[in-house]
């Protein structure tokens, strides 16, 4: 079994300025080497996509401007796992800190690992657009799981895998937007 709860809290300027024991097992079990450096770093060095960056300085903007918390779930997949989370996001009292504290709700392995998803896997010139979100794929305009995007895009049969951008779908955009 994987880490089942971590938390992490940044400053007024984003930076991360606390994480606890279960955002280091966390990383390490993703295979996140840097973790160890993260403190003092922007918490936007480590959102990948342009999208996502500007939704979700929307969404801290928002709990400490006017919401004070929210929950939400999300996807975090690793290569052999399909784990899917919620995280909370609360501010403090003047909005100068924001804690946030994920849990997994439901984790299964893999029958076969989705090298997809590994990020030391090479790629080619072709890009893939993700969800940053969910984690499914956007495929001839429809947005389907790792699996299924592999599936219709033949993705086994070739030398190289395309290269992931991060977006974001239109249901968890609308979500997002909504909390």
């Amino acid at each position: 079994m994987s880490t089942q709860t971590l938390s992490y809290a940044i400053d007024e300027h984003d930076h991360l300025i606390r994480v606890d024991e279960g955002y280091y097992r966390f990383a390490e079990e993703n295979g996140w080497e840097e973790a160890a450096t993260s403190l003092g770093r922007s918490l936007w060095d480590y959102v990948a996509g342009h999208e996502m960056v500007k939704l979700q300085r929307l969404l801290v903007r928002r709990v400490r401007n006017e919401l004070g918390d929210v929950e939400l779930p999300f996807r975090c997949d690793g290569p052999s796992v399909r784990r899917e989370m919620n995280i909370r996001i609360v501010a403090r009292p003047g909005g100068r800190v924001v804690l946030f504290s994920a849990r997994t709700r439901h984790e299964e392995p893999r029958d076969s690992p989705q090298w997809l998803l590994d990020p030391a896997t090479p790629r080619s010139d072709e890009v893939l657009e993700m969800c940053g979100w969910c984690d499914r794929f956007e495929v001839d305009g429809e947005w389907v799981e790792v699996e299924e995007a592999a599936r219709r895009l033949e993705l086994f049969n070739k030398a190289e895998l395309p290269a992931i951008s991060h977006g974001i779908c239109p249901d968890c955009n609308e979500m997002l937007l909504a909390a």
